[in-house]
């Protein structure tokens, strides 16, 4: 090793060395006793214009250790002596400005009253008070001023150069961020607000140099890198124009998630991600009644079907944040559970799980598990939910849809669960797919079982952008292998929200009703498959039909050119929640039910095709089978369904 490289060995090992000496508590408790040092000092000084006589010089020496030892211990107290300086606030200031009066009113009594010092003049511990704040606070503000106009820049020359949209709150946070985190690869350089009254300010010392008309001018000029987006609520045409702008001058983008995403958790930069599609729909944030969601979760047992699933582990997630006594993890695909399992463990570890692996057609497990764990509630979201599969395997959809529908349904009111919430789907308003027919003969299973200890309700949607099987994933995995798009219709349209957007009304909606509601959750305006298409297209930096080509391949068995998300006979009315709207799901006959389920049952045993379609016809008049179904000669037998024969009397005698 040459001399020089040992040099540089040393050197670096030397000032290490430094750093960890000036962190050490015994060199911190010096700072503070020579800042306090100095401020008496001065006091003195100024008291007597800088020429002191001698007997006050004396009395200087004799009190100032006094002085230091008393302020050292009420610093200690308001923990002034601990923390670093370069993340001091107004928060420290007003710390410090507590404890140097509760000080200088304390050297008031000892100077006074114990030390009996004739003739100390009170105005020196008055001119004290204001010096001690202003000696201690502008060190401590003087260190942060240094490291974040000095040192961070000087360390950030090859960060990238960034300029943030939105000056509010959330631009500040970011804003606030990046300056004091010398670690982040961003540096701001400006700020754009549609507020015109804010241009010109400064924010943590970053200029508003205009609105967003103005962006690739300022690009431009300031040579930007990078643009982050830090309006959550901003609307879909907002964000689009951003984004093409940004394309357009050739920068990098990123945007700060929605509220929903955030789950009103703080900003923070780690948050900040890609731009993805659901950013375009602008939905506006969700407002919750958080009391009323907690007083039906805390402290309480939870049970939820198809926790694995899209909807089931954002519904895990987000019932964690409400401190449940247990959730009650029900799922029968093990990659699933065990993946929503980790996310709680590391991101909720106070809240206890248990993760149960099972069907929900074998009733045995399902009456283990309620009378082990004995949940309060219940969300039921288990289900086959993927439209052309289904029609090609009816015999699965009516034996997990229906029927396990209705065992978690008998077992939860066998045991007295008081709130059951059945997650249903826009597909079930007239269906054209057994799927949809499915699902809508287990909303009417649920009313039908209404009973006086379990409440049972229904919330209806439609579409959760990146849910398993949604056309969105499809679009980006076709768009990455820069393969042709694929759209069934060009004017095919789908209600499309978020899946937090959607478990939180979720979550909302199960806080409403006496029972034997289905509640339908506003999904606003239906959006044009091609255009979100489109859109994901234009999000990987490449243009529709000119880079990939987008390929219409008809509307596929069972699909409809648009859905509905409530039959005009079924009385939707408004609730206290502007984003949920309750109707009347129809009245259910539990002994009809049972009758139509006992035929279903034989129907599936015996793989006729054909009978089960006249049968969902007759318990759903409106249901209308798709061409193919009515077509299909034979499907494998599939026999879980006489679980349900072997259960039910068990089932309906002990309830």
């Amino acid at each position: 090793m040459s001399p020089t490289a040992l040099s540089d060995i040393y050197s670096c090992a030397y000032m290490e060395r430094i750093r960890s000496l000036l962190k050490s508590p015994y060199v911190i408790l010096v700072y503070h006793a020579a800042l306090i040092a100095i401020g008496y000092l001065g006091s003195f000084l100024l008291r007597f214009d800088f020429a002191p006589e001698r007997q006050y010089v004396l009395m200087f020496a004799h009190t100032v250790l006094v002085v230091i030892i008393l302020k050292l211990l009420v610093f200690h107290w308001y923990r002034l002596t601990q923390g670093w300086w370069r993340y001091a606030t107004i928060t420290d200031l007003l710390d410090l400005s507590k404890a140097s009066l509760i000080s200088a009113f304390g050297l008031y009594l000892l100077i006074h009253f114990v030390l009996r010092t004739d003739g100390f003049p009170r105005s020196v511990l008055a001119i004290d008070l204001v010096l001690t704040i202003l000696v201690s606070g502008g060190a401590r503000f003087a260190v942060r001023a240094y490291l974040e106009l000095v040192v961070a820049p000087e360390h950030g020359r090859k960060k990238k150069r960034t300029l943030i949209v939105g000056a509010g709150v959330e631009g500040s946070a970011l804003v606030r961020e990046l300056r004091r985190s010398p670690n982040i690869d961003y540096r701001p350089v400006a700020l754009v607000d549609d507020n015109r009254t804010k241009t010109g300010l400064k924010i943590y010392g970053v200029p508003v140099l205009g609105t967003t008309d103005r962006l690739n001018e300022i690009i431009l000029k300031h040579s930007i890198e990078c643009v982050l987006i830090a309006l959550s609520s901003m609307g879909e045409y907002q964000v689009e124009q951003l984004i093409e702008q940004c394309q357009k001058s050739k920068v990098d983008f990123r945007i700060l998630p929605t509220l929903q995403e955030r789950l009103n958790q703080p900003v923070s930069m780690s948050q900040v991600r890609n731009v993805q599609v659901e950013d375009l729909l602008g939905r506006k944030p969700v407002r919750l009644d958080l009391e009323k969601i907690s007083q039906r979760i805390k402290g309480r047992v939870v049970l939820i079907t198809g926790a694995g699933g899209s909807i089931g582990s954002e519904l895990a997630c987000q019932l964690a944040a409400f401190s449940p006594e247990k959730l009650v993890l029900l799922d029968r695909a093990e990659n699933n559970l065990f993946k929503i399992s980790m996310r709680l463990a590391s991101g909720f570890p106070q809240v206890a799980f248990v993760p149960v692996i099972g069907d929900i057609l074998d009733v045995r497990l399902l009456r283990n598990t309620f009378a082990q764990y004995r949940p309060t509630t219940v969300f039921h979201a288990a289900a086959y939910k993927h439209v052309p599969m289904m029609e090609k395997n009816c015999f699965q959809a009516v034996t997990n849809n229906i029927f396990g529908t209705y065992n978690v349904a008998m077992v939860a009111r066998q045991y007295l669960t008081e709130h059951f919430v059945l997650i249903s789907t826009d597909k079930a308003v007239k269906p054209t797919n057994v799927m949809g027919a499915t699902k809508r003969v287990a909303e009417l299973v649920i009313l039908g079982l209404q009973h006086e200890d379990t409440r049972f309700n229904a919330v209806r949607f439609g579409n959760v952008l990146g849910s398993d099987g949604s056309v969105l994933p499809i679009f980006q995995q076709q768009v990455a292998a820069r393969m042709p798009v694929t759209v069934t219709h060009p004017d095919a349209t789908r209600y499309f929200m978020t899946i937090p957007e959607a478990v939180q009304l979720v979550l909302q909606a199960s806080t409403m009703g006496k029972g034997g509601e289905v509640f339908v959750l506003d999904m606003g305006q239906p959006v044009r498959v091609l255009n979100l298409a489109k859109k994901v297209i234009r999000l990987s930096g490449l243009e529709p039909d000119k880079d990939i080509p987008i390929i219409f391949t008809g509307l596929r068995p069972g699909e409809k050119l648009s859905e509905e998300l409530w039959l005009e006979t079924e009385g939707l009315r408004p609730t206290t929640h502007a984003s949920i709207h309750v109707l009347d799901g129809g009245q259910a006959d539990f002994h009809q039910l049972r009758r139509w389920l006992d035929e279903l049952s034989e129907l599936v045993n015996s793989n006729n095709v054909h009978g089960i379609i006249q049968m969902l016809k007759t318990i759903i008049p409106e249901y209308v089978p798709s061409e193919e179904l009515l077509y299909t000669s034979q499907i494998d037998r599939h026999d879980m369904a006489s679980t349900y024969i072997l259960e039910r009397a068990r089932l309906e005698q002990v309830s």
